[in-house]
């Protein structure tokens, strides 16, 4: 019973270890990735765009539900994982060069993800930019854990594979 309450002890001083530190970490952040496909903009555009195909080769994401559009704004509830739902809205759509996508406040998270694409004589020059909020400290001191890349490289490299193309990531 005695090692029951020590362990309990543990977690709960763990708990509170990162909470405190998420007290310190920034409430927003900023990622960003540039990489090579080796396929036509409009093509890149044709996917990142299908917004109810991206569960079939974005592992990030499990579902994709429309939703009535806002301001004649294509809007989307994602799950992701299974574990937590975002609603995104298409803030920018100018095609084929320029997408941001809104994550509105309500989740764990939100901010927006930027995709510019530009021809290259190899294909496209993709930037993804991912700017987050995290408001829950806890959530944040969690961040000291990960890298904050990780879901935009990610993404890129699942968008290749979906591409049937290689990824160059651009310095």
């Amino acid at each position: 019973m005695k090692w029951i309450l020590v362990v309990l002890a543990a977690l709960a001083a763990l708990a509170l270890l990162i909470l405190i530190a998420g007290l310190f970490v920034p409430k927003s952040h900023e990622a960003s990735v540039t990489v090579r496909l080796g396929k036509p903009p409009a093509d890149v555009w044709a996917v990142i765009t299908d917004f109810p195909k991206q569960p079939e080769w974005n592992s990030e994401i499990t579902a994709v539900t429309a939703l009535p559009d806002r301001d004649s704004k294509a809007v989307w509830q994602e799950t992701f994982g299974g574990q937590f739902q975002a609603t995104v809205v298409n803030a920018v759509v100018e095609p084929p060069a320029r997408l941001v996508r809104e994550i509105l406040p309500g989740g764990p998270f939100h901010g927006s993800w930027t995709w510019d694409l530009a021809p290259d004589a190899q294909g496209t020059r993709l930037t993804i930019t991912e700017r987050g909020t995290v408001e829950n400290p806890f959530f944040r001191g969690m961040m000291v854990f990960q890298d904050n890349t990780r879901t935009v490289r990610e993404y890129a490299a699942s968008l290749a594979k979906r591409l049937e193309t290689e990824l160059q990531t651009v310095p």
